[in-house]
């Protein structure tokens, strides 16, 4: 049952990712979700990359992803094709689709978005494949 109808991402704790799961850099914060709001069905979530951050290849085995773009410009890597996001753009990456991205860029990369089948990030079933360069990943940037 949802607890508060307005909340600031100033008031949720940056998670806590660790490297394990593929992120490096970043400050990653689930802003709407069962334990910030009492949302039962959806996750909102804000995430800045600086310069060299990333979130390495993995999928979601019970949800879709929807990501909008504030600022900034990261590549963005889903099912063999390499995008790059910026201001304004969008994307849904569906379940069980292998995606990655990296902000190559001086500016930091903002982004906003959606878990919507599931209320926090855990629920998510996030797998991380062993094998990243199999997914064309790499940690360093392009010239």
């Amino acid at each position: 049952m949802v607890t508060k109808y307005l909340i600031h991402t100033n008031e949720v704790e940056p998670l806590d990712v660790g490297s394990e799961e593929g992120f490096q850099g970043v400050d990653s914060r689930l802003v709407i979700a069962d334990n910030t709001v009492g949302s039962e069905k959806a996750c909102l979530f804000r995430v800045i990359f600086p310069k060299g951050a990333y979130h390495g290849p993995h999928y979601h085995t019970e949800s879709d992803e929807l990501l909008y773009a504030l600022r900034g410009k990261a590549i963005q890597w889903v099912d063999g094709v390499e995008y790059i996001m910026t201001s304004g753009s969008a994307m849904i990456i569906p379940k069980n689709v292998v995606h990655w991205m990296r902000n190559d860029w001086d500016e930091p990369f903002e982004v906003v978005g959606v878990y919507p089948d599931v209320p926090n990030f855990d629920l998510t079933g996030q797998q991380v494949p062993k094998d990243w360069e199999k997914y064309g990943f790499t940690s360093r940037l392009k010239d």
